[in-house]
Parts: C-alpha cells; structure tokens; sequence
C-alpha cells in the first residue's frame, strides 16, 4: 500500500505503521524504513479539479515528516529536558542501524528537510557531536558511526554545523578514532565536503543566479594533512576504499590545488610497487590468453604478479582511477570559474585587451602547457608561479574558446601529456585488465577493471583505444562483479562519448541475459537511465528489455514493467517500437515461447490508447502477414490483432481491407479463432452504430468465405472445427480475452 497510486491508501498505510511501531508489532521497523522513500513523492493532481488528488499528494510528504516527528523527535512530557534531548539523540541514531545505501539516501533528503524546517534542536546536535567526540570509554562502533552519519544529514541543511566545530571533526574522524575505525573516516570525509558546497544562496538566487562562491582552502589546512593519512593507511581493511574515496572527494571538493596533492598521493602508494612498475616496462604487449581464468581460482601467475603485494596494487590502481575522474569534474569547475569571470569582468576585459593575452591563447592551441595544463596531474605535483594571471588571460577569450581548452586538456593532456601522472601509471591498468587470469586476486581484478572504466571516461582516444578490451572483459570475466561494472561503465562512457558506442549498443544489451540476476538488474537500470533520458536512440532493441517481463527473478521483471510504464510517457515511444519488438520476440533462435509471447504483448498493447494508432497498429500487422510464411510467426500476430479494442468504424475497416494479406493463413485453426473473436468481441460492444453492425456482418461473411476457400472445406464443416473445443488459441491459455474490454 505504500506504493499504491491513491495517496489516500498510502496516508492510512503510514499511519498503520506508526500504530503498530508504537505497540512494537514484530515487522513494523520494516514498514517505518520503507516509507522514508515517500519523500521523494513529487506533488501531483490538479487542485482545481475538485478531487482533492493533488492535496492527498502534497500531504504524502507532509505526513511522512509528521510520522517521524511523532515517533523519534517529539518530546515526552515524563522526561526532562536533558532526558528528552538523550532520547530523540539515540533514536535518530537508530535509524542509521543496518540501513542500506537507499534507505540512507531516503533519510538524509528526511532529516535534511526537517533541519531546513527548523524540527531538529541545537540541544540535538550538540549531543550527537557529543556521541561523535566520546573518548572517555570505548563506545560501540554503531553508535559514533550513527552520529556522523546524522551529523552530515544535518550539515547538508545548515553547514555551520561543520564550521562551528572543525577541529572535533579532524580529531575524531581525521585521528586516531577514525583510522581505528575506517567507516568513521569516511563519513566523516563526506560531512567535511560539506565545506565545499552550500544551500545558501545569494540574494538573487530566487532568481536563478548562482550560488554563493565557496573559497577553497589553502594546502597548508590541516584537514588535507587528515585526509593525506587516511588515504596512506597501511591496515588491510575493506573499507579502505570507500574511505579512500571519500577522502579524494573531500580533497578535490575543498583544496586549492587538489592535483598536487593528488600526485603526492599516486606517488606515495605507486613507490610500493616500483617493482612491478619496472617489471610492466617490458611486459605491457602481453596479450591476454587467460582472461576467461576465474579471477577467484589459482592460475599461472606471470612474473610480475610475483613481485608485488596484490593489496598495494589494488590500491594504487584504484586511487588512480577515482583521481581520474575527480580530474574531469575539476576541468569542469575550471572552465565554469573561468567563464563566470569573464561574465563578470566583461566591461573591463574589453578595456585591457592585450596582445599578451591572445598570445596565450595561441600558445595553448599551439600545444604548448598553460598553467591549468601544467597543474592538470603534473608528475613533479608544482603549480605554475603566475597561475592566476594566466586564468585571467584564459578568461579573457570567449566562451567557446575556454570550452575549447579544458576539452583539449582533457583529450590531450591528462592521459598523454609527457608530465602527467595518469599517463605514466595508465598503462599499468591496462596490462593488469588484459592479463585478470594471471593476476590471481579477485579485488585486483576487480579495481583495476573499475579504474580502466574510469580512464575511459576521460579522452575518447584512449577510450576508443581500449574499448575492445573492456567489451572483451564484459563478455569474458567470470566475475559477476565485474561483468557489472563494465556495464555501468559503458553507460558512462555512452554519455560522455556517445559516437563512439553507437555502433556498439548491442553490447549495451546483452548483459540482460547474464546468468547473473545482480548484472542482469545493474543493466536494466543503466539501459533505463540512458533510454528515458535520451542518451540512447533506440533501434531495434526494446525486444531484449520487453523479455525481461518474463524473467524468473520478480524483481528484474517489475524493474522491466517500470521502464515499459515511463517509457509510455515519452511522445508514441512504445507504439513506435512494437514492430521491432514483435519481431524480437516472435522471430528467430532467441524468440520466446508463445505463452510469454502472449503475456508480454498483452502488457505493452496496454499503452496504445488512441484510436489512430490502432488503425496504423492494424494496417503494419496486416502487411506483415504477406512476408510471414512460418504458422508460428502467424498466430502471434494474429494474437496481437486480438489485443486491439477495435472501438471504431475505421479500424474494422481496416482490419477487413487488410484481408487479402492474411486470407491464405486462416487455414490454420488458431489463425481463423482468433480473427473470429475480434470480429465477436467487436459486436458485443455496446452502443454500436447500424453502418458498424453492418460491417461486422460482412467481415464475418468474408472470412469465413476466406477461411472456407483456405482450407478447401465448405462453410459447414469449417464452422464444426471452429466450434470444436479442442481447437484453442495457444496464447496465454489462462487468459481469456475480456469481451467488456473496450
């Protein structure tokens, strides 16, 4: 009842939950969590209708806030101030105990909405900095964790929550408490990005001007020297990485100079590995002949995995990926920086042009390194002296110039410039991603596919350089980890290089089919992701989702039916593609069987609403029946003939006109059933017209005349086999075709 489309049941849903949380009902947590992504409800309904649709659902939020209020945050009036203040800490803290990653993401969009509300106490939040801080005895680990995890919900709303107490955030989660325990480091990296970005705008915001400018901290801050720890943490823990990442969001989200740190860092953890970075030299042309090798079984190692610890690598590989991409959203940053100041600096630009600042220009398109260039990954980690002079003569050209050189940088520079730290440590990933059997570490393997990913996203020549590779492993790696990735990563790569995939997209499709229910759902969330927002031009591929209606797996088949309902949305999206899905589904060795056939047309038939287009769904099926020879491929179509309401004269008619191109198939039994129920169900509908009527009746006259001249029989005989209950329609048996379906 919590998804259901009356916003009234779902209001009385909530409230069943709250009831039954209160009297401790065994489950009731559940129903609490789920409804947290209630909050994501956009309002609906048209007020001035008179229903009352779109008030229920403004109020589905309203009453979501009002639920939560009720159960962790209102006062009691049996405790004291001090008392309740404990009380609504420890349940908000509990509302972070084994919730996952979606659930999170509900509840901080929830709290950050009740801080922006002004529901959350200051007494609250200094008890939860108080949980956070605890250093007298040792605290359960949930319970700091709980409270930095609330903490940064909260900063999201009002972010001097991070500034009024930076220093607690460096001793606990940056100190000795978090490198103890990494899952504190890294949320607590996430609330120190916080620091980057605010909600607060400037006066003419309402307007849809900018936000407020953040100032970057300089490099000397000790929050980088925090963040430069965690990142060199030698403890073997998982969680290293989600921490890792973390800390290289904060560092290029709030420094200055991030890819000088940066490049400290790759410097740091590549020395532990030197050995395999002189082994690689000669061995970089190795070609895979193993990649098939179960990266979790023991192979034939080469004589460079022999050299290096598998952990250090991993590491490496993967700070080189994640700096890969922050690269790319620091180039953005730049060339968005650049062109506000040009906005901004217009009036007195045009009075100090110079040709020194042309020159510059010329030199970038030259080739030659400017200071953002120079800065962009540099081996050496040094900035250019005169940085902020050259930006300004960079934002002394136009728009489309400034575009022109971040673009360059990134295709040219980060990849292959000579100085660039990405460029000396990409070939590695490379060699690491071409040899997964040799390399016998399953999170290895599993990073160093993730960090070619990356790189790829980053100059569509490298990318077009290893895009067979990565194809390769997507098809190949025996790791369903793996498989997934690759194919998140290809829907990256389709955005940001989308030419390059577009002969490729049917390998954008195939995991559908994996043997693995986590990849098969990883790609229907990519494909749906790309499809409905138009990243993707669909040609003939709908047919491989719609299969997925009938995948053994529930949830890959509401993942299916979803995608179908907002595609329906789109302008004729689904109508424009049911011949090629028919053709899928119906044709060839990957062809479903005709029950699911029948079930799958009988949902997507469901969105052709408009009497013009079951006149044009008519007209293609009837032409289709002239090239179909196979009995198969008949009585599906005829089927889909079944699925239409045929609510208007024209349609018939067109049904009938289109008889000369199916007249040869009604000898089959199936065929010549069905076509006799629509001309059945088509009189049963009420309020039919004389001329109508008139035109069933010679419909009905002709095909039997058709079926009579098709079988060889005459019209007697032929009607005892029609009437024989042993002849059945071999779609969907179960489902019966509703004579009131108009």
């Amino acid at each position: 009842l919590l998804g259901s489309t009356n916003k009234g049941e779902v209001m009385e849903a909530m409230d069943f939950f709250v009831t039954a949380v209160r009297f401790r009902v065994d489950g009731a947590q559940e129903g609490i969590r789920r409804m947290s992504h209630l909050i994501w409800t956009p309002p609906t309904g048209n007020s001035s209708a008179g229903d009352g649709s779109a008030e229920e659902a403004r109020g589905v939020r309203t009453k979501l806030l009002d639920s939560y209020m009720q159960l962790y945050l209102t006062p009691s009036e049996h405790f004291s101030a001090a008392e309740n203040t404990s009380r609504i800490t420890r349940n908000l803290i509990s509302l972070t105990f084994g919730a996952t990653l979606a659930e999170l993401t509900s509840l901080e969009e929830l709290i950050r909405t009740l801080m922006a509300e002004g529901k959350i106490s200051t007494a609250v939040i200094d008890k939860l900095r108080s949980v956070y801080g605890y250093s007298k005895r040792r605290l359960p680990p949930a319970q700091r964790r709980g409270a930095i995890i609330i903490l940064g919900m909260l900063a999201q709303a009002r972010r001097s929550i991070v500034t009024d107490d930076i220093d607690l955030y460096l001793r606990i989660g940056l100190g000795s408490y978090g490198h103890e325990d990494l899952v504190v480091a890294k949320y607590t990296c996430m609330v120190l990005q916080c620091l980057g970005s605010s909600r607060t705008r400037r006066p003419g915001a309402a307007l849809g001007l900018e936000e407020e400018e953040i100032k970057r901290l300089p490099m000397s801050n000790p929050i980088f020297d925090g963040l430069q720890r965690i990142l060199e943490e030698p403890r073997r823990d998982p969680e290293w990485f989600p921490a890792a990442e973390q800390a290289l969001n904060a560092i290029y989200a709030l420094a200055e100079k991030p890819d000088a740190l940066a490049v400290r860092i790759v410097r740091a953890q590549a020395q532990l590995v030197q050995d395999l970075l002189k082994t690689s030299k000669g061995d970089t042309a190795v070609e895979d002949t193993s990649m098939d090798v179960d990266d979790e079984e023991a192979s034939q190692s080469s004589p460079a995995a022999k050299l290096v610890d598998p952990w250090d690598l991993s590491r490496l590989v993967f700070i080189i990926g994640h700096v890969a991409i922050k690269e790319i959203v620091l180039l953005e940053s730049v060339e968005a920086e650049l062109k506000r100041r040009k906005t901004e600096e217009e009036p007195k630009r045009k009075k100090r042009a110079s040709p020194s600042a042309k020159n510059s220009l010329n030199r970038t398109k030259g080739g030659r390194k400017n200071a953002a260039q120079q800065d962009a990954m540099d081996v050496d980690g040094a900035s250019a002296s005169d940085e902020d002079d050259e930006l300004n003569q960079i934002a002394g050209t136009t728009e489309d110039e400034i575009g022109d050189i971040i673009s360059s940088i990134r295709e040219r520079e980060l990849l292959f410039g000579n100085r660039s730290v990405l460029a000396l440590f990409g070939p590695l990933v490379v060699h690491v991603c071409r040899n997964l059997g040799k390399f016998n570490d399953r999170l290895l393997t599993v990073h160093a596919t993730a960090a070619l990913a990356k790189l790829m996203c980053v100059s569509s020549a490298f990318c077009e350089e290893h895009l067979p590779l990565l194809l390769a492993l997507l098809q190949r790696a025996k790791s369903p980890t793996i498989r997934a990735n690759v194919s998140i990563a290809l829907g990256d790569i389709t955005v940001c290089f989308n030419n390059l995939i577009g002969e490729n997209v049917h390998y954008l499709y195939g995991p559908l089919h994996d043997s693995d229910t986590r990849v098969k759902k990883t790609t229907l969330m990519v494909l749906t992701h790309l499809i409905l927002n138009g990243m993707v031009k669909v040609k003939g591929q709908l047919g491989e989702i719609a299969k997925c209606l009938e995948d053994k797996d529930q949830r890959v088949a509401d993942m299916a039916r979803l995608f179908f309902s907002e595609l329906s949305t789109k302008d004729n999206a689904v109508y424009n593609n049911l011949p090629d899905i028919i053709s899928s589904l119906s044709m060839g060795a990957a062809a479903v069987n005709e029950e699911s056939f029948g079930r799958i047309m009988k949902f997507l038939f469901d969105f052709i609403k408009k009497d013009r287009q079951t006149d044009n769904v008519v007209e293609k099926l009837c032409q289709r029946f002239r090239n179909s020879t196979d009995p198969r491929q008949c009585r599906d179509i005829a089927y889909c003939m079944t699925l239409l309401p045929f609510k208007s004269e024209r349609s018939m008619r067109r049904l009938m006109d289109g008889l000369p191109s199916y007249q040869d198939k009604l000898a089959d039994d199936t065929v010549y059933k069905l076509f006799a129920d629509i001309a059945a169900k088509s009189r049963s509908q009420s309020a039919q017209k004389q001329e109508t009527k008139a035109l069933l009746d010679e419909y009905e006259s002709k095909l039997k005349e058709a079926r009579a001249k098709a079988t060889g029989e005459d019209e007697e005989v032929s009607e005892e086999k029609l009437n024989d209950p042993t002849i059945q329609a071999s779609h969907d048996s179960d489902d019966e075709i509703d004579e009131d379906d108009d």
